[in-house]
């Protein structure tokens, strides 16, 4: 299955506190970066980042990681033991987007944000304001493997649910499609939750680094 969606990742109270907290904390969002240079190409992506969540990073890893062997089997990942967890709070205004990539990059003896570690499952994790307040920013996924979900060109939308989360590969090619937020105001932004879940870097099968 190229994707899986996920109901219970937080429950309710958990979700209004998050989005609280991502309001809230407006002054602390930078802009968000391409590949592992941490350059930011507002050509290819636009959009704000949160990295410091507090007590909510390690509240949302809990939840992850109890479902880690589920999403394994849906998604037909190969087996593996997480060794870690990256996490970011992204929100995307008004105009905002993020054109086709993956979320691995091959390299060659270098070493990426994940310091020797393989991204191997994305989760995005959705909140937002209700009723929602902007249009667009679909989650537009890929694949041409699964033409019970895909058009004929291979692509899925999956539209941002409030509270819901969903995760794929991550070497599946995705992109956020463009939002439009007619207020322009910040509570009023698609925020996500991005969760990258990680195993340790084979060196012999060559390096995989963030893009």
């Amino acid at each position: 299955m190229s994707h899986y969606i996920v109901e219970d990742l937080l429950d309710k109270a958990e979700a209004a506190d998050l989005l609280a907290y991502a309001i809230a904390n407006e002054s602390m969002f930078v802009s968000t970066s391409v590949g592992k240079s941490g350059k930011v190409d507002l050509g290819v992506r636009r959009s704000r980042r949160l990295a410091e969540l507090g007590t909510f990073n390690g509240n949302i890893e809990f939840a992850v990681q109890r479902l880690v062997p589920r999403l394994i089997e849906n998604l037909g990942v190969t087996s593996f033991r997480p060794t870690g967890f990256e996490i970011e709070l992204v929100a995307h205004g008004d105009g905002a987007f993020y054109k086709k990539h993956i979320d691995l990059f091959t390299g060659s003896n270098e070493r990426g944000g994940t310091g020797g570690a393989d991204r191997m499952i994305s989760l995005v994790y959705y909140i937002h304001n209700e009723p929602k307040a902007f249009e667009g920013g679909d989650l537009r996924l890929f694949t041409a493997a699964d033409p019970a979900l895909s058009d004929e060109r291979g692509i899925i939308d999956i539209t941002p649910t409030h509270g819901t989360a969903v995760a794929f590969s991550s070497w599946l090619p995705h992109e956020v499609r463009p939002v439009r937020c007619p207020s322009a105001r910040f509570e009023d932004s698609r925020f996500a939750i991005n969760c990258w879940i990680l195993r340790h870097l084979n060196l012999d099968d060559g390096e995989r680094m963030t893009a």
